[in-house]
């Protein structure tokens, strides 16, 4: 494997330097994309949510699909609430028999929140419709721009990590569809 040369430097007989964008315009792209990205996702999403959950008890329904036996501090950390606010929302949750709560196995005084079969399905048919509306928007894209988001999306997640690999089964993935 032949390595680029970096900057301005290059060999004689090399190839033309290749510029490198600096890690701080990658920084603010990021920051500029990822935003409307994410809350377009969230968009989605709601507007699939079983009827009568509000936001944040949809939020709590994500968070343990990919977080199973999470604890009530995690769930209202991760909504922005304080813990009496979110023990009601998941009462709610328990009462609609979306969520349920079980001893926790390394201490028996915390309490484990997970998802029931009905909670699970309710966000899976949530995603699966995200997934094919988002699909829908980039079907216009040329082959060769989905093959860089792709790319892109892979590097992102070697630096911040992915939620791939815990997406619960029946929910589609990139790494289903490569098989």
């Amino acid at each position: 494997m032949q390595l680029l040369p970096v900057g301005n430097k290059s060999r004689p007989g090399s190839a033309a330097p290749v510029e490198q964008p600096p890690p701080d315009e990658c920084a603010c792209i990021i920051l500029d994309v990822v935003p409307p990205v994410a809350r377009t996702i969230r968009k989605m999403m709601r507007q699939h949510r079983l009827a009568g959950l509000s936001v944040p008890q949809f939020r709590a329904l994500g968070l343990l699909s990919f977080s199973p036996q999470a604890s009530l501090s995690t769930v209202a950390d991760y909504i922005g609430s304080s813990l009496p606010a979110a023990s009601r929302m998941i009462d709610g949750l328990v009462s609609k028999k979306l969520v349920g709560r079980k001893e926790c196995c390394h201490d028996r005084r915390q309490i484990s929140l997970v998802l029931t079969p009905l909670g699970l399905s309710a966000f899976i048919e949530s995603r699966q419709a995200a997934h094919r509306q988002l699909s829908e928007q980039l079907a216009g894209l040329p082959e060769n721009k989905k093959k860089g988001v792709i790319e892109a999306m892979r590097y992102l997640g070697e630096i911040f990590g992915s939620d791939a690999d815990n997406i619960p089964r029946g929910i589609a993935s990139v790494s289903e569809n490569r098989s």
